[in-house]
This record gives structure tokens, C-alpha cells and sequence, in this order.
């Protein structure tokens, strides 16, 4: 399967990561806020933008954006 780069961990983002990671991708979800990273390393949720929704462990996250499209 691919690495996927998913630029913006808004709702949309986030559950285009979740597929992503469903369809056995790895995932590199970039964001700008780290209010969004902590939640998501935290308890494996985007809590600001999509809660309720658990991030499988094939999604990373990241504020760097060169290492999100790397």
C-alpha cells in the first residue's frame, strides 16, 4: 500500500485519514495547530474537529509540513 499525505486535520481531513488508514495506507495528517496534535497523540481522537471517531494507529500526525509530504 501507499504512504498518503493528508494536508488540514479538520473534519474532512481527519475522516479522509481514517479511510485511508482503513484501506491499510499509511497516513502522515498534517496540521497546523498543535491543540489538534496533542489531542490526536493524546487519546488517538481529533477532539477539536471530529470527535468520536478513534484514529487507527496507521495515522501519524504531524505539524511539520515537509515531513507530511515527504
Amino acid at each position: 500500500m501507499a504512504t498518503v499525505a493528508v494536508v488540514g486535520a479538520g473534519a474532512w481531513g481527519t475522516a479522509l485519514a481514517i479511510h485511508a488508514a482503513r484501506m491499510q495506507h499509511t497516513v502522515r495528517l498534517w496540521t497546523r495547530e498543535p491543540e489538534v496534535a496533542a489531542s490526536v497523540e493524546r487519546s488517538r481522537e481529533n477532539t477539536p474537529f471530529l470527535p468520536g471517531f478513534e484514529l487507527p494507529a496507521a495515522i501519524s500526525v504531524t505539524l511539520d509540513h515537509e515531513q507530511a509530504v515527504r
